[in-house]
């Protein structure tokens, strides 16, 4: 008898620009690292939506093209077609704003598991009754913290909280690279050196973070911090703030953005990771830094809570309170440095990264289909 786990990854977002798998594989990649880690216990099939189609296969793991449209009450009769006939155990939906398409598959699949990924996503004020709909089609729910669950279960999306579980919607294939070699390499040449990575935002608030990091380089003045960025909708404002402050002026690098490859060996020369985020599904910064011995230093939002261990592998403080922040920075013991790298490095293999994801993807399936 054969048991091995018939899985179908879907996403149904279309990806309009892209017209070769390679592309489409290239954005999702983070989302699918844990696939390969999959094979030996699952046949496994990738199905992505895109300017292509057609069939590919990459690392044991099969991929199915088709194209499509990004429309709210689109159904995609020929994707599910194509997945009714793979006579799956287990469907992963990426995201939770496919209400419309998950009823229609739904509707086709006999004996099969359905279960979407939360993406970061707020539950509909207008269509919210298309969701709750859809939610008797749903076995469950995949959140990267159950306080990420707390507002769809609170609008009544998600009648049932035993159908929500933890594990986090990406991995990093970045590996710890040489310490000092990684500082040379992108010019880091502080004693300690703190990096940021993200945009620039109220979400990601780098106001609050230069606030406290202005105070704390009083009294550390052989210290720095760096800043990788992308989207810049805030950089004449932290333009002006590091301008204006002396110790900000010489103690700020605004990096800006670099090729997504380099961040490996950015992460890997700073010593500590900083976020100011006030809301997030997921971090992807976060999860790379870890893998590559950088120490968090986060805000108190559920997802940041949950993969730092609750302050295990990594520090927290409140989104906006650049006091609570310069109270972090202050008791960092930068004596226990390496031994706090190594820590974090270790608990990201352990429960982050993409063998571990791919185990627990196992062991979800195994609880549902015992529910």
């Amino acid at each position: 008898m054969n048991d091995r786990l018939r899985f179908i990854e879907l996403n149904y977002y279309y990806h309009g620009e892209f017209s070769t798998p390679a592309e489409v594989i290239s954005k999702h990649r983070p989302s699918n690292l844990f696939a390969p880690f999959f094979t030996d216990r699952a046949d496994i099939i990738l199905v992505k939506h895109a300017n292509y189609s057609g069939s590919h296969q990459e690392n044991g793991v099969g991929y199915q093209f088709f194209k499509g449209r990004n429309g709210f009450f689109h159904i995609p009769f020929a994707t599910h077609r194509f997945i009714k006939a793979q006579r799956p155990d287990m469907v992963l939906v990426q995201g939770l704003i496919f209400p419309l398409q998950v009823i229609a598959l739904g509707m086709q699949l006999k004996n099969c598991k359905i279960v979407l990924q939360h993406q970061g996503e707020v539950p509909f004020r207008r269509k919210k009754i298309l969701q709750k709909m859809a939610d008797r089609y749903v076995d469950g729910y995949i959140f990267t913290s159950m306080g990420n669950a707390a507002e769809w279960l609170e609008a009544g999306v998600i009648k049932d909280k035993s159908k929500c579980f933890e594990i986090i919607p990406s991995s990093t294939s970045f590996t710890r690279q040489d310490k000092e070699s990684s500082k040379q390499r992108v010019g880091m040449k502080a004693h300690i050196n703190f990096l940021w990575v993200g945009r620039l935002n109220g979400n990601k608030d780098p106001v609050t973070i230069l606030t406290g990091f202005e105070r704390y380089f009083i009294d550390h003045p052989t210290h720095m911090l760096y800043m990788i960025y992308g989207d810049d909708d805030m950089l004449g404002i932290i333009k002006e703030i590091t301008r204006k402050s002396p110790v900000l002026s010489s103690r700020v690098v605004l990096v800006g953005k670099i090729a997504h490859q380099e961040l490996g060996h950015w992460y890997s020369a700073a010593d500590y990771f900083v976020s100011g985020s006030h809301r997030e599904g997921g971090s992807y910064a976060l999860t790379e830094a870890m893998a590559c011995g950088c120490i968090p230093i986060v805000t108190s939002i559920p997802s940041a809570i949950k993969v730092t261990g609750d302050g295990q592998a990594g520090y927290y403080f409140p989104p906006g309170d650049s006091n609570e922040l310069y109270a972090v920075l202050s008791g960092l013991n930068h004596q226990k440095l390496q031994e706090t790298a190594d820590a974090v490095q270790k608990y990201f293999k352990l429960y982050f990264s993409p063998a571990a994801i791919a185990d627990k993807m196992r062991e979800l399936y195994t609880r549902l289909k015992t529910k």
